[in-house]
């Protein structure tokens, strides 16, 4: 019988869970590609080049949305369960708290693989694969100049306006406008122009144009007429071979040990953070919805004032998670607290097994009775009296 009831209250939960991770994976999926977006579309750059880096984003996100997916999905569909009756039958036929604790305990372990495939290998590969693609666009600066008919700023201070392009990298009607330097502001306007690439880096070779100096202290102008100039657009971007790869970047074998190379002069507590949240990040899985079993089925039933369990598992998990976030900014200061970062996910479930193990208050682990059913008729005062 154990394990058909287990096989049914993991269905139970499986359909809302399925739900709520659609959902939650849309909405923070949408807000972190937006970021992408503005990118892409600075850069000029293709529908299909957006599309790889919304794919490379879904380990990302999928590492903060699966855990709490898990214990909404829990806490709904147990709490169902409890209105109609389902547990309230459960328990008066035999099945203990911590009986019904076993599937739900279950449930969240294959999250808790599916959570670990993702933050111990996807999300660092996928990290490490976005930022290079997003370097290389950067240094890509052809994507961001051939463009007509928009001011754009492919660096700060500078701004660029190209009338009209063609395919072979040819421009008609150059605007490039040099802030960088406080002390001069540069206009440069060109008939024609073209983008040469060189071993020393990118070149604007322009034509038939005018260069304007204006010296911002006494306002003064001066203007030079040319036939060709060559405008060095290398200084406009960072090589992306001299990118320092994130600690987010690296898997968690790597960064619980870091290397002096891997450091590169960076403080070694981030690394070791970031290494053990990887690990233990799975974790939340199975303590969260555990953490919701042990507030809708706990010791003092009522019948009614559930609302107030579903809102007192929701604080109780969202004070487990916080704990996790704030042990791990302790352990980027000091490398050495990192059994902190395991102690909330196992303090959280551990508590949650021992509220269902004890039943009742002093019930030492003495089986208590089945909750009275929400739709049970209130007991008689006279009666009880």
């Amino acid at each position: 019988m154990s394990k058909t009831v287990s096989r049914y209250v993991i269905g139970q939960i499986l359909g809302p869970f399925g739900l709520f991770s659609l959902v939650l994976l849309g909405l923070v999926w949408l807000t972190q590609s937006l970021q992408v977006i503005e990118t892409v579309v600075a850069s000029g750059q293709s529908a299909i080049l957006f599309a790889q880096f919304a794919v490379l984003l879904l380990p990302v996100v999928m590492s903060l949305i699966l855990p709490v997916a898990a214990f909404a999905a829990a806490l709904y569909a147990l709490n169902r369960m409890f209105v109609d009756s389902e547990i309230v039958v459960l328990m008066s036929a035999g099945m203990s708290r911590v009986a019904l604790a076993r599937p739900v305990a279950a449930f969240g372990g294959g999250v808790m693989i599916a959570m670990a495939v993702v933050t111990l290998y996807l999300m660092p590969s996928a990290s490490r694969e976005l930022r290079g693609q997003m370097a290389e666009m950067g240094a890509d600066i052809a994507g961001a100049l051939l463009r007509e008919g928009e001011f754009i700023t492919p660096a700060e201070g500078v701004t660029v306006y190209v009338r009209r392009t063609a395919r072979d990298g040819q421009m008609a009607g150059l605007f490039v406008q040099d802030d960088r330097d406080p002390d001069a502001r540069l206009t440069y306007t060109a008939e024609r122009a073209a983008l040469v690439r060189t071993n020393d880096g990118p070149r604007l070779v322009m034509f038939d144009g005018a260069a304007q100096r204006l010296n911002p202290d006494d306002r003064t102008l001066s203007a030079l007429s040319f036939d060709k100039l060559v405008y060095d657009l290398s200084t406009l971007v960072e090589p992306g071979a001299s990118r320092r790869l994130k600690p987010s970047e690296y898997h968690a074998w790597d960064l619980v040990s870091p290397s002096e190379d891997m450091l590169d002069g960076r403080p070694r507590d981030e690394f070791v953070a970031e290494g053990h949240e990887q690990i233990s990040a799975p974790l939340y899985s199975v303590a969260l919805p555990l953490i919701g079993l042990a507030c809708l089925l706990g010791p003092g039933f009522r019948r009614r004032g559930y609302g107030k369990r579903v809102a007192a598992a929701v604080a109780l998990a969202a004070l487990c998670r916080i704990a996790g976030v704030a042990a791990k900014s302790a352990t980027s200061d000091v490398a050495e607290l990192w059994p902190t970062m395991y102690l909330a996910p196992a303090l959280g479930a551990g508590l949650a097994l021992l509220v269902l193990w004890r039943g009742l208050p002093g019930g030492q682990g003495r089986r208590a009775p089945p909750p009275a059913s929400p739709n049970s008729p209130a007991p008689d005062a006279g009666a009880s009296a």
